[in-house]
């Protein structure tokens, strides 16, 4: 009886074939760029926290290493090194992996979507089109952004066998996404909100008497991990609910901006008031169509009008539970469109995917319903109108893509500059650089942390031993009693002893090494802080 009410799920050389075809289009998108990619911002820190963990190299002290950074999120412990390990500081196999993540999930959510009822053509185009979506393309093309794509994997995988289980009336096959749903969370809590609505899906499936105890379990499976998470973490929200509704203000803004530009993402950002209300129009439209058409289009066979809404639906609920998690969060965490921080729409994302997709299927579906001959055109004007969004996302991404290779170009240079005025340095070195870019542009860092200059040198000399700091606007030479080093207003410098702190000029290769306070103070005005944009688009 429940099997009959439920859809067949895809068959497995159709998931092989979509995966293939993924991968595909993974390979020609990315694949020019995977030989010359490089490290940004966290990777030089990680990668060098593998090599030179602080009580030497055996793989315990990298775990320890890992476990003191992600101490709330277990998975990453075992995820992170272990990827280094496998792969070293390989940094085009590193990129790959983040984009082979990629094609994992997009195979992944057209499992999911086939699974659910929707047709292969349309399954397969959210899915491709989410592959190459550029508004949260560092998840792609940032390597210490894969943690975010990893959980995503995990809770599909999790809902895919979820689903499964229901069609198969099994507790076994759901006791497996029980467990794929608490790994998920412990890697990284981002898919809590998303594992916690589940049952809303499995109640409208198989009904709430039969879905109320999967619902229950998964309740308490997120509920456990998210216990864990929240006594172990380090990170602690302050300003109370205030705040909070002060940061969901700030991401119901930035996110509005965020679903117009992934219907228009070329041209100005400027138009989002205009593209939001043409939006809801069109979505309402296709509403009013289906009500009053209710019954001519009930009686149709297959995917119509209806379901067109019902997966617009759902794509903005993915959205809106994807962005949920970071409301108590830092108020760094928000839709920002900007390199790094473009990770927070890692899993909303995929729901504007489905929005924006099936947006266009309402639009062409209620013109279908008011023009019944037009009703076999709908999947090819849906298909044709997909391709050209999908153009569109590969010229931007393309554009940004530009900006981080030419970001890592700029590292590349103001490395050999370190090195060929440094070919080799003693033991226990530490240099500070200035007068050298931070960003390339919003988001896309070059060298713009303690901790990612820090990283690149013990690699790049191979010798844990050495540290490096960049000067950076704000900071300024702090000459002490003891040593030498950078301070800025408000913090604590970063300080080296006399004869082991060298200060070098990135820009024109200039350098110098104090050896007491007064040499430190003669020096100090020589070197200042770069620009900290080369530019500003994005």
């Amino acid at each position: 009886m429940l099997q009959k009410r439920l859809n067949r799920p895809p068959t497995a050389p159709e998931i092989l074939v979509a995966g293939g075809l993924f991968l595909l289009l993974a390979a020609v998108v990315f694949g020019p760029h995977i030989s010359g990619w490089g490290f940004f911002s966290d990777d030089w820190g990680d990668s060098a926290g593998r090599y030179y963990p602080p009580g030497g190299e055996s793989f315990s002290h990298v775990v320890d290493y890992f476990a003191h950074t992600f101490s709330y999120r277990p998975v990453l412990v075992v995820f992170q090194p272990l990827k280094y390990f496998l792969l070293g500081d390989s940094m085009p196999a590193q990129f790959a992996l983040t984009v082979l993540l990629g094609v994992a999930i997009s195979t992944m959510l057209y499992g999911v979507l086939r699974t659910l009822g929707v047709p292969w053509i349309h399954a397969g185009m959210i899915a491709a089109l989410s592959l190459v979506y550029p508004w949260f393309d560092s998840i792609r093309i940032w390597e210490s952004a894969n943690p975010g794509p990893l959980t995503i994997a995990l809770a599909l995988a999790g809902f895919w066998v979820a689903l499964e289980g229901l069609r198969r009336d099994s507790w076994r096959w759901h006791s497996v996404a029980l467990v794929l749903y608490f790994i998920s969370i412990l890697a990284y809590e981002l898919t809590l909100p998303l594992i916690l609505a589940a049952g809303l899906v499995y109640t409208l499936r198989v009904g709430w008497m039969s879905a109320r105890a999967r619902w229950a379990a998964d309740v308490c499976v997120a509920a456990l991990a998210g216990l864990w998470i929240g006594t172990h973490t380090t990170r602690t929200a302050s300003g109370g609910l205030s705040a909070y509704f002060d940061h969901g203000k700030e991401i119901v803004e930035g996110g509005g901006t965020l679903v117009a530009r992934t219907y228009l993402p070329v041209g100005e950002s400027s138009r989002t008031g205009l593209m939001l209300t043409l939006i809801g129009l069109l979505l309402a439209a296709g509403f009013v169509v289906y009500l009053l058409r209710r019954t001519d289009v009930e009686e149709q066979q297959g995917w119509g009008l209806r379901q067109w809404l019902v997966l617009a639906l759902a794509g903005l609920c993915v959205a809106a539970l994807g962005w949920a998690i970071f409301i108590p969060a830092d108020p760094y965490y928000t839709p920002s469109i900007f390199g790094v921080t473009n990770r927070v729409n890692g899993l909303a994302g995929y729901g504007l995917v489905i929005l924006a997709y099936a947006t266009v299927g309402v639009g062409f579906s209620a013109i279908a319903e008011l023009v019944p001959p037009g009703r076999r055109f709908v999947t090819a004007a849906t298909v044709i109108a997909a391709v050209l969004l999908g153009a569109a996302y590969l010229r931007t991404l393309d554009r940004h893509i530009s900006l981080w290779e030419s970001a890592y170009d700029t590292q590349r240079q103001g490395i050999e500059t370190m090195k060929k005025r440094y070919p080799e340095l003693p033991e226990g070195t530490t240099v500070f650089t200035s007068d050298f870019p931070a960003y390339e542009t919003l988001g896309v860092p070059i060298f713009a942390a303690v901790w990612d200059m820090n990283g690149m040198i013990k690699l790049e000399y191979d010798d844990g031993s050495l540290s490096a700091y960049p000067m950076l606007e704000g900071m300024s030479v702090a000459c002490g009693q003891e040593g030498a080093g950078l301070g800025a207003p408000g913090t604590p410098p970063i300080m080296a002893p006399y004869g082991k702190a060298r200060f070098l000029d990135l820009a024109n290769g200039k350098a110098a090494m104090p050896r007491s306070r007064q040499q430190c103070e003669r020096i100090a005005p020589r070197f200042v802080p770069g620009p900290m944009y080369l530019q500003g688009a994005y």
